[in-house]
């Protein structure tokens, strides 16, 4: 196989708790990397047996360690990019058919670029996303939390995912993409198709409801673009094209595409995801809510702390260029890694504690959810600034919000995000129904 799973295989038995080989396959019958509360353990024993190991489950080879995922996400000449965001399973042909059927035609993600291409890229989309230029819509992101908050009044029991948190981000990037906010829900729903397919495996009915989704929010895309090119506007869509001012060689008109198109997943979900899993948490342990409330000056690095043990991006991924040696563990060339952020972030090398959530820590923002080096994410000046938003105007209207003792928290099939189904909250008093 071209990703060397053949030699992988052949150099390290996978049952084996030797070099290289997953340390959880006696005791519970196979660690897996798909989200669920028991991962964060399985990880620590990893980082305290072994540290590197293969994982047949997706082929990818595990690694845990705060300092080894940082030195790769920093060397580029080693390990690619390429397979950041690479489907995990090949779509049915039925699927295929229905990309191609619709002009599906999306450039390669800027995720998944190497240098040289990926700084030509990153140079052109840079100066539109700095901690300035987002800061300049913070008026307009507190208008929509207020809106997306006086909603809920009135209301006791809600689901937070559902009621809040789930099309309150896409409100917030439109403001930046410059879309109607009557059409919040429409790509909200098409946006979820990537989370089906591209980043957990699929059933054949899914595929074919993914597919149709990824040609909807491209044709949106592309539509979105075709209209900028036209009639320029204050936003995002409109700064690439200014920049690329006809010229190919700073920007395609389908790189714009792309980039627009991969903000309408990103931009949007992973904030969706990291506000329910940080309620979750806040609410939990009751203390550090009620510290935010009664000091607002605490949400900023409480955000942090969230985003550190709690973030909604678990793992990334890699492909080695060359045959390398990490913690003694020989990986051939052409391998995937799995760069568990989930894990580095709760190294206690690095943070002391690693399992307590501890709003005043140091160094909470050294965690690795956003990634690092040439790949750090784009969208995180506009990820903080609306997280602490939501914070300070949910904790301002509702301070004896609770969570919903003994309810059932489940979360999607996938290995990269940590991504709820629902949270139910009591926003003032106990108990009775979900309020519709």
């Amino acid at each position: 196989m071209a990703n060397g799973t053949d030699s992988a295989r052949a150099m390290v038995p996978v049952a084996s708790a030797g070099a290289g080989g997953c340390p959880f396959h006696d005791r519970s019958g196979g660690f897996t990397p798909f989200f669920s509360d028991d991962l964060y353990s399985a990880l620590a024993a990893a980082r305290r047996a072994q540290p590197v190991f293969y994982c047949e489950e997706i082929d990818h080879w595990v690694v845990a360690k705060y300092a080894d995922i940082l030195a790769i996400l920093r060397d580029t000449e080693t390990y690619s990019a390429q397979n950041a965001t690479l489907r995990l399973e090949p779509l049915h042909e039925d699927a295929l058919r229905i990309l191609s059927d619709g002009g599906f035609a999306p450039d390669t993600p800027q995720g998944s670029m190497d240098p040289p291409r990926h700084k030509r890229i990153r140079d052109a989309t840079n100066p539109l996303m700095t901690v300035k230029a987002v800061a300049s819509l913070e008026g307009r992101i507190r208008d929509v939390v207020d809106a997306a908050l006086d909603r809920l009044e009135g209301r006791n029991r809600i689901d937070l995912l559902k009621d809040f948190a789930y099309e309150l981000p896409a409100h917030v990037l439109f403001q930046l993409l410059g879309v109607p906010a009557e059409d919040a829900q429409t790509v909200k729903s098409l946006a979820s198709g990537r989370l089906q397919i591209d980043f957990s495996p699929a059933t054949y009915e899914q595929q074919l409801k993914g597919a149709h989704n990824l040609v909807g929010l491209w044709r949106y895309s592309v539509d979105l673009v075709k209209d900028r090119l036209a009639t320029p506007r204050d936003d995002f869509p409109s700064g690439l094209v200014r920049l690329r001012n006809g010229d190919d060689a700073v920007l395609t008109i389908n790189e714009i595409n792309t980039i627009v198109y991969g903000l309408f997943f990103a931009g949007h979900e992973t904030t969706t995801n990291q506000l329910a899993n940080t309620f979750r948490e806040l609410l939990a342990e009751r203390v550090n809510y009620d510290a935010i409330c009664a000091d607002p000056a605490l949400i900023p690095n409480a955000v942090e702390e969230a985003f550190r043990l709690y973030g909604t991006v678990i793992g990334w991924r890699r492909r080695t260029r060359r045959d390398v040696v990490i913690r003694g563990v020989a990986i051939p060339v052409h391998s995937n890694l799995l760069l568990s952020f989930a894990s580095a972030n709760r190294d206690a090398d690095v943070f002391p504690d690693p399992e307590v959530f501890d709003i005043r820590r140091p160094n909470a923002r050294r965690h690795l959810t956003m990634g690092s080096g040439i790949h750090f994410c784009l969208g995180a000046p506009l990820a903080r600034l609306e997280m602490k938003i939501v914070l300070e105007l949910f904790t301002q209207r509702f301070p004896n919000a609770r969570l919903v003792p003994n309810q059932s928290l489940k979360h999607f099939h996938t290995f990269v995000f940590r991504a709820p189904e629902a949270l139910l909250v009591d926003l003032d008093r106990p108990g009775g129904e979900i309020d519709s």
